[in-house]
């Protein structure tokens, strides 16, 4: 990592093997934070970031393919990308991969607009702006396998303005409509949502009237238009920086940051919560990784796979261990 702390190297990890291998930095992007990355069956797109260049508020405005079969990168084509940014969101579809949001750090400018990238044809178009949500950074961002939902974050007249509105983008149509409001989830940014299938579950969050940790969330269904309220009856305490995952059934939550986890301000606990029941259920603690917010989890198939985030004394030490999480 250089010696302003960001990264430019990584590994893989084979969940059945419980073994590390590393991937080839020949061609790789340059070391940055806060990019995406997305899969799209064959390969990893990365994205945009900021660090650039060692310069820790240069945002990037580049990304790559990596293909693990042949452990090798290969650049994305600049032309027609979005502007460079960080904090913005991506996901894969059908009709390739979209970028929206974000913010360009160095002007503290938050952005509104984004692009679709077409891997077949290595071609960037922009995403139509009429309808979109209002520029925004921290949001989150679901595919359901017709529409990206968009909601919350931080943006308007400041950039610590926790939204609470958003938007579904249909690639297929390019265009936006706008999600209802009631019922929705309290103004909040840096929470978690997750797609179920049929639900979009949002969970967790700074801002709630306040700059605050938002407690419980909200549950929408696409084809209803409609909110209801996730019960908070045995939820996680409220927090931000965690992570949330779908397993098939359950929505489960661990780690991230509170007022009300001690090590801290850290959390080493979760929760799953089931949509058929609108109930929670503790996770198991036992064996679980030491407090942290910040990390990165992922759905196996079968586990939890959580690695790295900012932990140890005063919660701001990087982490470079983590665990696997079964039912």
């Amino acid at each position: 990592c250089t010696v302003n702390g960001v990264c430019g190297d990584g590994a893989r990890f084979d969940v059945a093997a419980r073994s590390w291998t590393p991937m080839s930095s020949l061609r790789a992007p340059a070391a940055r934070t806060l990019h995406t990355a997305v899969w799209t069956g064959q390969r990893m797109l990365v994205w945009g970031g900021v660090g650039c260049g060692d310069r820790p508020q240069l945002p990037c405005g580049d990304g790559a393919a990596y293909a693990p079969d042949t452990d090798t990168w290969s650049a994305l084509p600049s032309q027609g990308a979005p502007s460079a940014r960080g904090w913005h969101t991506a996901a894969w579809t059908e009709q390739g991969m979209l970028v929206w949001g974000g913010e360009e750090p160095q002007q503290a400018r938050v952005l509104g607009d984004g692009a679709r990238y077409d891997v077949e044809a290595g071609t960037w178009k922009s995403l139509s702006g009429t309808g979109a949500p209002v520029a925004r950074r921290y949001h989150s961002a679901v595919w359901t396998g017709q529409e990206w939902l968009v909601w919350g974050g931080s943006g308007g007249a400041s950039v610590d303005v926790a939204l609470g509105d958003g938007a579904a983008y249909s690639p297929a149509t390019d265009t936006w409509r706008p999600l209802a409001s009631e019922g929705a989830p309290e103004a909040r940014w840096a929470h978690t949502a997750v797609w179920t299938g049929t639900e979009m579950l949002v969970f967790g969050g700074l801002g709630c009237g306040g700059p605050r940790y938002c407690e419980g969330g909200a549950r929408y269904d696409p084809r209803r238009d409609a909110w209801s309220p996730l019960s908070t009856k045995g939820a996680p305490t409220p927090r931000t920086g965690h992570v949330a995952v779908w397993t098939g059934t359950r929505m489960w939550v661990w780690g991230g940051a509170s007022s009300k986890c001690g090590n801290g301000g850290a959390c080493a606990d979760g929760a799953a919560y089931d949509p058929a029941s609108d109930t929670w259920t503790p996770l198991r603690t036992q064996g679980a990784p030491s407090a942290r917010s910040g990390h990165a989890g992922v759905w196996t198939g079968q586990s939890l796979f959580i690695w790295g985030g900012l932990g140890g004394a005063g919660a701001e030490v990087a982490l470079s261990d983590g665990a696997l999480l079964v039912p």
